[in-house]
């Protein structure tokens, strides 16, 4: 294997099946990576709280890409290298355009846990967060007083997202996307700050530590994957998501459930 390849995957629907289950050969085969010096990233849609106990149960030492690519913690070193947030205009115009569409998001903030003021998510949602969830009387003035890397709706159908989607894509304020939920029922939201989506964490990422990758392969199965399948040098995507991702595909592996995520060894 060439040791300066840079692997980046992402968890759900990907590497993990199930909330944060992941099949013997997988672990196998991230553990055979990681010994023959192949640097693996993980890019993921989760925030730091979420994944921090599953990553030490698996022995996972690696840096991770939180939030689509607004913040890089380094589970190795047990540190954050950086983040990305939005300003307070930027957080007051992308508040106004949700209620513009009669919807109010989920916050997530720098802190690792969510706010949220009567949100218009799916339960499915609601409980995945669980007690990191914060109820506020007004989402605008947690907006200006905390840090926040991210908006986020999840699991819902698809018409009651499209529209605040474009709106948010022409506002110039911010970076959405939306795509199938592989874990939630429906299609999710979510909303980094302009030009920060998984790529350019990546990208940061080489800069922030110095490392100059011969080539760089990306393995994902959401919409928010796109961006670093669209870029990298070889893009893996995992059978069954949706086609704009399989039509860009230069390899397609099976599922999570059954190990999948294995099949990685063939392209290194």
């Amino acid at each position: 294997m060439d040791n300066q390849q840079l692997l980046v995957t992402d968890l759900d629907g990907t590497l993990w099946f199930d909330g944060e289950l992941c099949h013997q050969k997988s672990l196998k085969a991230f553990k055979k990576i990681q010994d023959n010096g192949v640097t693996i990233l993980i890019a993921t849609g989760r925030r730091f709280r979420i994944v921090a106990d599953t990553f030490a149960n698996f022995g996972w030492r690696v840096p991770c890409l939180l939030l689509n690519g607004s913040l890089c913690y380094d589970f190795a070193i047990q540190r954050r290298l950086f983040s990305i947030c939005f300003s307070q205009q930027e957080n007051i115009e992308i508040l106004k355009i949700f209620e513009s569409h009669n919807l109010s998001p989920t916050l997530y903030a720098d802190d690792s846990y969510v706010y949220a003021c009567n949100p218009t998510t799916s339960e499915g949602h609601i409980e995945a967060i669980g007690p990191d969830l914060i109820l506020v009387s007004a989402l605008s003035s947690y907006s200006q007083r905390l840090d926040i890397l991210n908006f986020c709706i999840l699991g819902m159908p698809r018409e009651n997202l499209e529209g605040v989607a474009k709106d948010l894509s022409d506002s110039g304020f911010a970076n959405p996307s939306l795509y199938k939920d592989q874990i939630f029922d429906g299609y999710s939201l979510t909303v980094q700050p302009l030009n920060i989506s998984k790529w350019s964490g990546i990208l940061q990422w080489c800069e922030y530590t110095n490392f100059s990758p011969s080539r760089i392969i990306t393995i994902g199965d959401a919409g928010n994957d796109l961006e670093m399948l669209i870029h990298a040098d070889k893009s893996i995507v995992i059978a069954g998501a949706e086609k704009r991702l399989l039509d860009i595909a230069d390899h397609v592996i099976p599922p999570p459930k059954v190990g999948g995520w294995s099949e990685i060894l063939h392209f290194l």
